[in-house]
């Protein structure tokens, strides 16, 4: 699987306006790993817990960075889904947020739309870096 070296922008465009002005703010305060975190570690309503289920996100992020590398990397379990989005032609950045946050929600039992903004950061972090290379870190 090819993941597009584009900018930033190109992937958070694909987010709802609420969610891209979040986490383009989250962002420009901290980074964008930083913001992924902070975004999957949210608080929203004051009476729910956090994606982690704890005063911490980590948890969560930690599940969810290795659903991550294991859609990105090749494992089986998510073969479809690649399958899926190796049939078209273009890709469209919107149909690859949304599958990959799609496959990873149903695995993590989390809505998709929850998790596309941390996917649209990670997918940007991979083509900076290479499929190849992300694979081959740990």
């Amino acid at each position: 699987m090819e993941v597009p070296q584009i900018e930033l922008s190109d992937w958070t465009d694909t987010l709802k306006t609420y969610q891209k002005d979040s986490i383009n703010t989250l962002i420009a305060k901290n980074g964008e790993e930083e913001a992924a975190k902070l975004w999957l570690g949210a608080n929203g309503v004051a009476t729910t817990k956090q994606f982690g289920g704890s005063g911490s996100s980590e948890p969560f992020w930690d599940r969810f960075v290795s659903e991550f590398r294991n859609f990105i990397c090749g494992h089986e379990k998510y073969e479809s889904e690649r399958q899926q989005l190796s049939s078209q032609a273009p890709i469209a950045n919107a149909m690859f947020v949304g599958v990959i946050s799609g496959a990873i929600g149903s695995t993590l039992g989390f809505a998709a739309s929850l998790l596309a903004p941390a996917v649209a950061i990670l997918l940007f972090l991979v083509g900076k870096v290479g499929v190849n290379a992300y694979c081959k870190t740990s």
